[in-house]
């Protein structure tokens, strides 16, 4: 019985020199390409009005088809005369929206959520 010259804990493969760099490097770039892709698509929080009058604060996915036209990217100012106290409320809305993008099904946060929303303290109510 002969013993192999370089014995191996995992196969060929581990043995092989830059085979396993060469493998982890592949599975980096997709997870940084998948990663990159949420982020853009997180990023996009739209602003819309229904037809009570409600402002709601989505990804562009989300907005019903009647609202698509007249919705607005949530970074787009609000109309000039528009109460600092309203500013405050939308700007936390759209901080929320951003936020719901990264929820986990217990309820949780993913980590990159603080590092692509922008966390906002909840204003005081207008007067």
């Amino acid at each position: 019985m002969s013993t192999p010259e370089h014995p191996t804990r995992g196969g060929t493969a581990a043995r092989q020199p830059g085979h396993s760099r060469m493998l982890r490097n592949i599975v980096l770039c997709g997870l940084l390409a998948m990663g990159g892709a949420s982020a853009v698509h997180a990023a996009e929080i739209w602003r819309w009005i229904d037809r009570f009058g409600y402002t709601h604060y989505t990804q562009a996915v989300d907005i019903p088809e009647p609202y698509r036209a007249s919705a607005e990217r949530a970074d787009t100012p609000l109309p000039p005369g528009t109460r600092a106290c309203l500013v405050a409320w939308h700007r936390f809305a759209a901080s929320q929206a951003c936020f719901d993008a990264y929820r986990v099904v217990g309820g949780g946060l993913k980590p990159e959520a603080f590092q692509r929303c922008k966390e906002l303290p909840e204003p005081e109510p207008c007067r």
